[in-house]
């Protein structure tokens, strides 16, 4: 007969193959067989809260800090969960206490790092992301997410910084590559800029904000033709973008095109009656 610890080892096996249903069943078989596996606790509340059961979520995950106190991922999971429950003062107080418990439970200050970056407490969540860099400094995302900070904070120089050592490490980051040429436009580098949104689109072709703000690089280089090409490609992939659909409009207005700039605004005040922009451009759309 398999004991509780195995049972629940087990468990976390076929979480980690991507059968979460038999992994739930599997810890709730490990807590029936040891009522004090604390360990099995945490993990089918991990589960539950997958599955967006934040009450039974939370439930499990107190037994389990009942059951061992000093258990950091025990913290960090059931602040996680209040936080998905709107409970963010809470959560973040549990996320600290994991951090007090364990400091190098890198999973604790990516949690407090993206519940900082939710309130807009950038300072905050600078330094989570710079210490959980400290503690996987492999990991690409935490360096990407530091660089959102930092942008956020108007380090727009160390942002790029860091997204230039993300691509580094892992060259196939289309997001990286994405932010870092709206970083350049940003600061008015439209020829770095341009290569970054355009090799982020090699990478990633339906990724729409990157096309926008590649679009957006072309008419800071007065390309109309090509920025008219970018709007066009993205309302194939979403024909009631009334965004992308005005900011078209708009060049065929400067291309003396008023009919079709007519055509696309009434369309966007079907779509969106209260747009404002679309509605000044009609105007002068005849």
């Amino acid at each position: 007969m398999k004991a509780s610890t195995d049972i629940n080892n087990h468990g976390v096996e076929t979480l980690l193959q991507g059968n979460p249903g038999k992994a739930e069943s599997q810890f709730r078989e490990a807590i029936k067989k040891d009522p004090r596996n604390s360990s099995a606790y945490n993990n089918l509340a991990f589960v539950l809260r997958q599955k967006g059961e934040f009450a039974e979520a939370e439930k499990q995950a107190r037994r389990s800090i009942k059951l061992n106190p000093d258990s950091a991922t025990a913290y960090v999971n059931l602040g996680n969960i209040l936080v998905e429950k709107g409970q963010g003062e809470e959560g973040a107080k549990l996320l600290v206490k994991a951090i007090e418990t364990d400091p190098r439970n890198v999973l604790a200050w990516e949690s407090l790092a993206s519940l900082s970056m939710l309130q807009h407490d950038y300072l905050s969540a600078e330094t989570c992301w710079q210490n959980a860099i400290a503690l996987e400094p492999g990991v690409a995302k935490y360096r990407v997410q530091l660089a959102m900070v930092k942008a956020g904070l108007r380090k727009i120089d160390e942002a790029i910084t860091c997204l230039r050592d993300t691509i580094k490490m892992e060259p196939s980051n289309a997001f990286a590559w994405s932010q870092l040429g709206i970083l350049e436009f940003l600061q008015n580098n439209f020829g770095l800029a341009k290569k970054a949104l355009q090799h982020a689109l090699g990478l990633d072709p339906g990724h729409i904000n990157t096309r926008y703000h590649l679009a957006l690089v072309h008419l800071s280089n007065n390309d109309i033709d090509d920025a008219a090409k970018e709007f066009d490609h993205i309302l194939r992939m979403e024909t009631g973008n009334t965004k992308v659909m005005t900011e078209r409009a708009l060049l065929d207005l400067a291309t003396g095109n008023k009919a079709k700039a007519k055509e696309r605004l009434e369309q966007v005040m079907r779509l969106d009656p209260a747009n404002k922009k679309a509605k000044e451009y009609l105007r002068h759309a005849g």
